[in-house]
């Protein structure tokens, strides 16, 4: 396909996005508005313009989008589209400290997952029955959470965990044995990786030359998802290179992990002279579900100022199945997928149902399972954060990194007679080489719990890392006895796994970097099986779904205490947020939206925050009834029109914790 073919498929608010010659702007772009054809459009534009494609860096939050983007490109332009770079923000900052390592004085660093920091925040916490700090993972939320967001850790405590603002002083301290124990080890977090870019970004003018030099142009897609920290690495970089921003203020649902979407709110203000266009023609759904998922942000106190009018003229109006329970709920949704499948030869593929969490999603597994439909799960665990594998992996990573001490303990502890104390010792001193040679001599001649091979099979990895798929093969073996005596219940369900693995890992020409890439993204088993069986349905958490869609949706456990969840009554923010969660999921159908709901609760009190806003309790107390068909599939007291009841209830700049 020629550009002007490319061109001549975009309407008039695309086509201006693509071709404008400002240096910077901002596309907000509704759900199914086609956000990801203008910004694939503005990179082949772009380089058909004659930018090398090399000088064009496009920044996403998925390694699905990154690829997508590459691959479309690639079509369009051939040849003259290869070199263009595609990437999440932590890998396009770890692919920057890695080629400015020297420079940066970075020695030697291991990417640790959130697993390795939990493990080391239950270390540093202690343990004992009067120990009353909050627990590893939710220190870790804290501690991520402030940095990313850039803000006091006082404020972090009163944002995530405001009972335990008295431990402050102790939990500082903890953060701070922390921080130790991450340099002692070599160890960078996934805050690290974009700190440090960010520190020097703002502190090292060459350091900024070089990058802006190579990037001239920086394609950033799901704007409202980036947070504070983000932001910090795109904002030098405004006075250098073009930034070309895409997102949808309404699909801005990861305020847990410090996503701001205010950053969309406030670009004009941030970044002079810069331009904003509007997609609001939607290509995805009928106007009937749009009607729908409009309705749900108008209903809210912040000014979206968005109405999605449908390009289709296809007529669909959606459903909304009331039951008692959500056992009948889950069973009649899994009775309505297998008759479309087999009585209308609709294919498996052509559903999705989009819930709010692996926990929320059981009821429709065991629905599944019991009617033998197939399908994926996405949102639930990843391959390589399965604990079998991470087994596994920590036999490489020492081979990378003999200063793991996380990866030596894990490694350590397989070996029957080696508790958590004496790995912790051995790692300890392992700490003290620096070498795999000096660590296999001491494991040899001071450690009889492990066997001869495999300590040979540690010096054998150390040959082999530029052989990943051989190094995973090797390691597996060396270890397939530890393992299977340690998962005996399910060992030939996991074993499965390690095909998959191998699977990956053969697509890398280094060990260091297979394990980094999917440190910073995991993969779920879920994707990586896909390629395998194509036709099953997709079981997906909402936070899962974005970019995804499908010709039937279902969004079940449409209840009070679920939207919004019951822990964010009361929270102006929280609320809103909840509520773009639910227009996310309204928005992934293309031809039909089902909705369903169970329990005889039909409202719920909106209350008024400390600043007179309307707190909505439940999205549908007053959801218009010819929106949708109602159906009851019980005889019950619940009325879909839901009665409300309201009551008033150079600069030194610093990307490290702020531990006030």
């Amino acid at each position: 396909m020629t550009l002007e073919q490319l061109l001549s498929e975009l309407n008039e608010q695309q086509r201006m996005a693509v071709t404008t010659d400002q240096a910077h702007c901002l596309v907000l772009a509704g759900a199914g508005c086609g956000k990801t054809k203008t910004i694939i459009s503005r990179a082949a534009y772009l380089i058909a313009q004659g930018l090398p494609a090399r000088n064009v860096q496009i920044l996403t939050f998925t390694r699905r989008a990154a690829s997508e983007i590459v691959t479309r490109v690639e079509q369009y332009l051939g040849e003259s589209a290869q070199g263009l770079r595609a990437s999440t923000f932590h890998t396009f900052c770890i692919s920057l400290l890695r080629r400015h390592s020297k420079a940066l004085g970075l020695g030697q660093f291991t990417v640790i997952d959130r697993d390795d920091q939990v493990m080391i925040f239950r270390l540093l916490r202690g343990k004992g029955k009067d120990n009353a700090l909050p627990k590893a993972a939710q220190l870790c939320d804290i501690y991520s959470f402030a940095r990313n967001t850039r803000c006091k850790l006082s404020e972090a405590i009163e944002k995530l965990l405001p009972e335990v603002i008295n431990q402050k002083q102790q939990i500082a301290e903890v953060m701070k044995a922390y921080e130790v124990r991450k340099h002692r080890s070599g160890f960078f977090d996934y805050d690290d990786i974009l700190a440090v870019v960010a520190t020097h970004l703002h502190q090292s003018p060459a350091f900024l030359a070089s990058v802006v030099q190579q990037h001239h142009v920086f394609l950033v897609d799901e704007m409202q998802d980036t947070n504070p920290l983000q932001w910090a690495i795109l904002e030098p970089l405004i006075s250098h290179s073009q930034i070309f921003c895409v997102g949808d203020d309404a699909q801005s649902i990861y305020g847990f992990r410090g996503a701001d979407f205010e950053n969309i709110h406030r670009f004009k203000s941030h970044v002079p002279n810069a331009t904003v266009y509007k997609l609001e023609k939607n290509y995805r759904s009928t106007q009937q579900i749009l009607d729908v998922s409009n309705w749900l942000l108008g209903q809210s106190e912040i000014a979206y100022n968005k109405s999605l009018v449908a390009h289709r003229k296809t007529q669909s109006t959606p459903q909304f199945h009331l039951f008692s329970n959500e056992f009948e709920e889950a069973s009649w949704i899994a009775q309505d997928i297998y008759t479309r499948h087999h009585d209308n030869n609709t294919s498996w593929h052509e559903h999705m149902v989009l819930v709010r969490s692996a926990y929320a999603a059981r009821h429709i597994e065991r629905a599944f399972i019991a009617m033998s439909i197939p399908y994926r799960f996405i949102g639930g665990a990843k391959l390589l954060e399965s604990a079998h594998v991470k087994d596994v992996l920590s036999m490489l990573r020492v081979v990378i990194n003999v200063k793991d001490d996380i990866a030596w303990m894990r490694f350590l502890t397989l070996w029957n007679g080696i508790g958590d104390v004496g790995a912790s010792k051995i790692a300890l001193h392992m700490n003290t080489y620096t070498s795999l040679t000096e660590c296999c001599d001491y494991l040899a001649s001071k450690v009889n719990k492990i066997p001869t091979q495999a300590v040979d099979g540690l010096r054998q990895l150390a040959d082999l890392t530029t052989q990943v798929e051989t190094c995973m093969v090797l390691a597996v073996g060396l270890l397939t006895a530890q393992l299977e005596e340690k998962y005996q219940q399910d060992w030939s369900k996991r074993q499965k796994d390690f095909k998959l693995v191998e699977q990956l890992a053969s697509k890398h020409q280094h060990l260091a970097q297979f394990l980094e890439e999917y440190v910073l993204e995991p993969i779920s088993i879920a994707d990586v099986k896909q390629a395998i069986v194509e036709d099953i349905v997709t079981l997906t958490t909402i936070h899962s779904a974005k970019g995804l869609e499908e010709n039937v949706c279902y969004v079940p456990h449409l209840s009070v205490g679920f939207y919004p969840h019951a822990r964010t009554q009361g929270d102006f923010d929280a609320v809103e947020e909840e509520r773009r969660v639910l227009y996310v999921a309204l928005t992934r159908a293309r031809h039909e939206l089902i909705l369903t709901k169970h329990e005889s609760v039909s409202w719920s009190y909106d209350l008024q925050d400390d600043q007179g806003r309307h707190v909505s309790g439940y999205f549908l107390n007053d959801f218009p009834s010819d929106l949708v068909d109602v159906k009851v599939h019980q005889r019950t007291s619940m009325n879909h029109g839901l009665q409300k009841a309201s009551a008033n209830g150079v600069k030194k700049i610093s990307f490290d914790l702020d531990l006030d």
